[in-house]
């Protein structure tokens, strides 16, 4: 994908877009308003050159805005998911794109499972660390030299300053956000009970199916990566009920206005980058 995204590195100057200073990323019904545009929407298919299709409440566009701080924002409303048959570099193009383009942080959502009890849907947690189990990973092949570590160290993958920085804002915010580790798994089945029990047993506390290969890309760029999870369903086992993507889309329609509102103080803080 190296030579695919210096072209389109090279078509994004000759339309004179500015470059982004952050990229943000909202998975399913997480979309936010961040006022009036730079850039109004562009369908992803425009920076992507290969076939896409769009999952429920993915809408697979971008748009440009400038923050007070006179910083642009990359926003994808929506991602592309290894289940959906895309591979791993398919699905880490548009961050790798914005992070060739000069993206220095990245802000990244996703609606999560919960594996435990008193983490209840419509809660949001930091995630810390990740249980990468999707069975694919963004590094594959020989990517070019220029974009760093071959065997990237994953110890700060979700940078602990950001996520000190995202508690503070919360807090001005009066929301509550927890921390958890997140286990990406491939899809696009919930998982069964007795894999929820293996999952916790290996220490994870949310469960999904995106943002691990985005954040493995991400940091072999060098990019800082914060990302929150909106608790939309206890996993299977931990309630009478099943796990579907109707409760999924649900959760993140309520929860719309407040994520909404701690992603724009998050992205105006004068120490995000």
């Amino acid at each position: 994908m190296a030579p695919e995204l210096e072209l389109q590195v090279a078509a994004w100057d000759a339309r004179g877009w500015p470059r982004p200073q952050i990229a943000l990323v909202t998975g399913s019904a997480l979309e936010v308003d961040l006022g009036d545009p730079l850039l109004p929407a562009v369908p992803l298919a425009a920076v992507v050159p290969f076939t896409i299709r769009a999952v429920e409440g993915h809408r697979l566009s971008f748009e440009l805005y400038r923050t007070r701080a006179d910083r642009v924002v990359l926003y994808f409303r929506g991602r592309l998911h290894c289940y959906q048959g895309f591979d791993p570099h398919q699905v880490a193009f548009p961050v790798r794109l914005a992070a060739l383009l000069g993206a220095e942080v990245a802000i990244l959502t996703n609606a999560a499972g919960s594996l435990e009890r008193d983490l209840v849907p419509g809660m949001l947690a930091a995630i810390a660390d990740h249980l990468g189990l999707g069975g694919a990973s963004p590094l594959i092949g020989e990517p070019p030299r220029g974009w760093g570590e071959r065997f990237p160290a994953l110890n700060d993958a979700y940078d602990p300053r950001l996520r000190a920085l995202a508690r503070a804002v919360a807090g001005d915010q009066g929301v509550a956000l927890h921390e958890g580790v997140y286990a990406w798994l491939l899809g696009p089945s919930y998982e069964t009970p007795a894999e929820i029990r293996m999952l916790a047993r290996a220490g994870a506390t949310l469960v999904g199916m995106s943002t691990v290969p985005e954040v493995i890309a991400l940091r072999q760029l060098g990019v800082a990566c914060c990302a929150l999870s909106l608790v939309t369903n206890l996993a299977a086992g931990l309630a009478p009920s099943l796990p579907s993507h109707q409760e999924v889309m649900v959760e993140g329609e309520r929860a719309a206005a407040r994520i909404g509102g701690l992603l724009r103080a998050l992205l105006e803080h004068p120490e995000l980058v």
